[in-house]
């Protein structure tokens, strides 16, 4: 990579191309180009680390451009540039595979602070993919198999020794089979973040039952939210199809909704679920503090508080995985907190229909 990360600048308007190359420029060497062609001539010369695309270029429109740059280099971070600040227009980028997008007029720190945060996260990718896959393997296995060990032990123990044992050798039992098997649930959800880092997970689309699914994640939840005494409803139609990829959709569900049940003490947690167009909206809730303020997940790493940042180092592997499965089903979240309760709001993309309006788009480009 360059001493200093080089960002490309692509807008057919000499306005914005200048703006950005003016807040950009003491950071970043910045290179600009005026149409798509030219865009990709420059991509395919020499190595960009983020490029801002305006999605609504004559020519080769923004869409294609964005396919054919990934084509050249799938780790290129894609910042749109938008005049519509609003949740579709962020949800549309998604689904094109860009990091996040950029609403006109621009303000200065928030276009350096994205920008930043696109190449930190490009940096990431890259070292990710420089790790040798079988070194990946090894630190799994040398992890995964002494704590199976434990498990399988004081298993033996709970059940050989059931009446020798006293209640509090029991106790004892329990909280090492609880405390092994939060750290193997740890251990696989940063092996799994790992192969999602390195593209070695990609999107298996099928079409399903999205009401199943939450259904599987309240079996292996609900148990766990009544014994804490919280209630757990789930609120959504019998029917509810979508096309995405069940195993991360079932992954992201449950990974927002263990945080729910961990993390709040009295009242209830709620799943809901609702039709909306070329879309499913989700929603889980709960009665919790959670998250303080009024936060929104901007990326996979970053949760940003109403006024202030919220350091990265401080989030669990719950969001982190959520952040990552969002950006891959080309979804969108957002997180509410209150004193009364907190509420992650996702909207899932049928990337079936998604991708047939590209497609149309492409074609008529």
């Amino acid at each position: 990579m360059n001493e200093r990360p080089r960002v490309l600048v692509v807008d057919d308007e000499m306005g914005v191309r200048e703006s950005l190359r003016a807040i950009l420029q003491p950071e970043y060497e910045v290179l600009t180009a005026s149409t798509g062609e030219q865009a990709l001539d420059l991509i395919r010369r020499e190595p960009v680390d983020v490029m801002t695309l305006d999605l609504k270029m004559p020519g080769l429109g923004g869409i294609n451009v964005l396919e054919h740059a990934k084509q050249v280099d799938p780790d290129v971070e894609v910042l749109i540039i938008t005049g519509y600040g609003s949740l579709d227009t962020a949800v549309q980028g998604l689904r094109l595979r860009a990091f996040d997008y950029l609403a006109k007029p621009f303000d200065s720190t928030h276009v350096r602070r994205l920008v930043g945060m696109a190449v930190a996260h490009r940096i990431g990718l890259q070292r990710m993919k420089s790790v040798p896959e079988r070194l990946l393997s090894s630190l799994s296995h040398e992890l995964r198999t002494p704590l199976n060990v434990i498990m399988g032990y004081s298993s033996m123990l709970q059940e050989e020794g059931d009446e020798a044992l006293s209640e509090e050798q029991r106790l004892a039992l329990d909280r090492i089979r609880s405390n092994s098997t939060s750290l193997l649930t740890y251990v696989e959800t940063l092996f799994y973040m790992a192969e999602l880092d390195r593209g070695s997970m990609p999107v298996a689309v099928t079409s399903i039952g999205v009401t199943e699914v939450l259904a599987r994640v309240a079996g292996e939840l609900a148990p766990r939210a009544r014994e804490k005494g919280l209630a757990w409803r789930l609120d959504a139609p019998s029917e509810l199809p979508l096309a995405t990829d069940e195993d991360k959709l079932h992954r992201l569900v449950r990974a927002l909704a263990d945080n729910a049940v961990r993390f709040t003490t009295t009242g209830e947690v709620t799943l809901v679920a609702r039709p909306a167009a070329g879309a499913v909206t989700l929603e889980i809730r709960d009665t919790g503090p959670g998250l303080d303020g009024e936060l929104i997940v901007e990326t996979e790493d970053i949760v940003r508080g109403k006024g202030a940042d919220r350091p990265a180092r401080l989030l669990g592997f719950g969001l982190r995985l959520a952040g990552r499965l969002v950006r891959a089903l080309g979804a969108s979240l957002t997180i509410a907190a209150s004193p009364s309760g907190t509420t992650c709001h996702i909207v899932i993309p049928d990337l079936a229909a998604a991708a047939a309006a590209e497609t149309l788009n492409a074609a008529s480009a």
